[in-house]
């Protein structure tokens, strides 16, 4: 989870800095831009829910070892 985290986040500041640097000195044109910035959106809600995900299985992984449910 905490690797996710961190790949979000950073996806997140990319998507920040280059939406400023956007504003400032037009670098892409909109359409390109709008395609990085949702294409950068999809892949932060993929990583977080194969991470959530994950996470779920192997809680329940540990829960179904230790007892707690059959």
């Amino acid at each position: 989870m905490k690797v996710a985290t961190i790949a979000c986040l950073i996806m997140l500041g990319l998507a920040a800095f280059l939406s400023i640097l956007q504003m400032w000195v037009p670098l892409f044109e909109w359409h390109i831009y709008l395609k990085v910035i949702a294409t950068l959106g999809l892949m932060s809600l993929v990583i977080l829910g194969i991470a959530l995900a994950r996470r779920d299985y192997l809680q329940d992984a540990k829960l179904r070892d230790d007892g707690y449910i059959d």
